[in-house]
């Protein structure tokens, strides 16, 4: 099993990490990462991904009040991937947070996307891992997103609840 290692700001491999954050994912989807790392309520958590000493990947969740999680950033290596990282990362996840159910967003696999077999292969990445879709949908900043949930079933409702519980945290 992989583990999973809080990091914060002045850890390390912080900027390691931060580089492969920005690039694992869009300008207009991220965050300042010192930001989510520096959260001390445990609402936001990120994590060095590790095999052994290896740092093999980044992962960023949101902790609601209720029993959901939510993986808002998870990037392993780009030459470590296909090697089932992302995989055995989801693994470490659930068992460090078990007992909640976790959601994941994913773009919408539309016509006329610039990455439709991204888009498609991200969705069965998490399928294949026991993730199942809600139903739920949203727009931001210009981009279509779905919700897929592991660990049980997540209305709607239980959906808002979690935002609602976490505020606004510039995510």
């Amino acid at each position: 099993m992989l583990t999973l290692i809080r990091i914060r700001p002045e850890s390390a491999d912080f900027r390691e990490l931060d580089a492969l954050y920005t690039r694992s994912f869009p300008a207009n989807e991220r965050r300042p990462l010192d930001g989510l790392a520096s959260d001390t309520t445990g609402v936001r958590e990120v994590f060095g991904i590790y095999d052994g000493t290896e740092s093999v990947g980044l992962a960023c969740l949101l902790n609601g009040a209720n029993d959901v999680s939510h993986i808002i950033y998870l990037t392993i290596r780009e030459d470590l991937r296909d090697r089932g990282y992302g995989s055995r990362a989801l693994d470490a996840i659930h068992a460090l947070k078990a007992g909640r159910r976790i959601m994941v967003d994913v773009e919408r696999e539309e016509a006329g996307v610039s990455n439709p077999v991204e888009r498609a292969r991200r969705k069965r990445f998490y399928l294949k891992n026991g993730y199942r879709t809600t139903g739920i949908e949203y727009r931001w900043r210009g981009e279509d997103y779905e919700i897929m949930a592991f660990g049980g079933d997540l209305p709607e409702r239980d959906y808002m609840d979690f935002w609602r519980s976490v505020g606004d945290l510039g995510v």
